[in-house]
């Protein structure tokens, strides 16, 4: 990662996760927020996109992240070719 800064933090044993996790856990939480694509998303938590997706559906967090205006073009594109 060009850029990265390194995060130490301590995180409580009764808390029971580990590093792993809690870079998945920041991974999934910054992609549900919209502030992480799923490419960086998934090099965050160490994942390839598959792996990450089936973490997020396991979590019951939607894979598409999109915005209004995304999802209005998304619909847009599907009422034309309904039309077709």
């Amino acid at each position: 990662m060009s850029g990265a800064r390194v995060l130490k933090i301590s995180i409580p044993g009764y808390i029971g996760i580990d590093e792993y996790e809690a870079r998945l856990l920041l991974a999934i939480e910054l992609y549900r927020e919209a502030r992480l694509t799923l490419k960086q998303a998934t090099d965050l938590a160490g994942l390839c996109v598959e792996d990450f997706m089936r973490e997020l559906s396991r979590r019951r967090v939607s894979v598409i992240n999109w915005d209004e205006r995304e999802l209005e073009r998304e619909l847009k594109v599907v009422e034309e070719l309904t039309r077709e």
